[in-house]
């Protein structure tokens, strides 16, 4: 099995006619956290969302290169099956207004499982991962909309491993968060990559630092730097770069 598990050769994306990627080749390892960084409206989101399609829901969106999942282009994917491979955790926590029990069924329901003893393996064993299962064992009917923004978070993310996913992309998830929360997730995403390869957007660069195998940097629209974290970190190659880790883009 190689060990680049997602593959963009240069692509691009515009919003409109206007240019916000171009030319982004670029690989990601199988197995690892990467970070991707850069100032505001550099891109970093749109690549993010390339990369299970999520792009296509935005109006007037267009792409050209592409964008390979083990070898294939994602474009020959049908769209369920790429998002259930695929899977993504949005800066602000998004539980569907149903009860946790519902938000945790609700893939497994979408493709295809039945029976109320494996789905509740399910809610219970990826709400463990997360460090929920504890937390609200005894209030599965509870709205999801009462957890606090943390548990929340972390309900997104177990709520996007029940479709047993190979890849998480996360897009600024602990922006919203305090820094207790902050630390729960940061443990949480260290954890997972054990079993997943994981994505992240990351406006933190201490963040970056804590968590990530490696980090891309953008700027412009385009991919400058990537590096392991360590290298980027230590010995960045392009000036720009440097000038980032040091402060000078907002």
């Amino acid at each position: 099995m190689s060990d680049t598990v997602i593959k963009l050769c240069d692509f691009g994306a515009a919003y409109e006619k206007k240019t916000v990627l171009e030319g982004v080749s670029t690989s990601i390892r199988r197995g690892r956290i990467t970070a991707i960084m850069g100032p505001s409206g550099c891109g970093k989101s749109t690549l993010l969302k390339a990369m299970n399609r999520m792009l296509e829901l935005q109006g007037g969106a267009s792409i050209r290169g592409s964008i390979h999942l083990d070898g294939q282009d994602i474009q020959s994917i049908p769209v369920d099956e790429l998002r259930r491979r695929v899977g993504m955790v949005f800066q602000t926590p998004t539980p569907f207004p149903l009860s946790i029990y519902k938000n945790m069924t609700y893939a497994p329901l979408y493709y295809g499982v039945h029976g109320k003893q494996k789905l509740d393996e399910i809610v219970r064993e990826n709400l463990e991962i997360t460090g929920l299962w504890d937390e609200v064992k005894d209030e599965l009917d509870k709205s999801a909309l009462k957890l606090s923004g943390g548990q929340q978070q972390r309900l997104c993310i177990a709520r996007a491993l029940t479709a047993e996913p190979e890849i998480l992309l996360l897009d600024e998830p602990c922006s919203a968060l305090d820094v207790k929360s902050t630390q729960v997730i940061e443990q949480l995403l260290l954890q997972l990559k054990e079993r997943y390869t994981i994505v992240i957007v990351t406006h933190n660069l201490f963040q970056a630092r804590r968590i990530a195998d490696d980090c891309i940097f953008m700027l412009g629209g385009e991919l400058w730097e990537q590096n392991t974290t360590e290298e980027l970190f230590s010995n960045p190659q392009r000036p720009e770069t440097k000038d980032y880790l040091h402060g000078a883009y907002a």
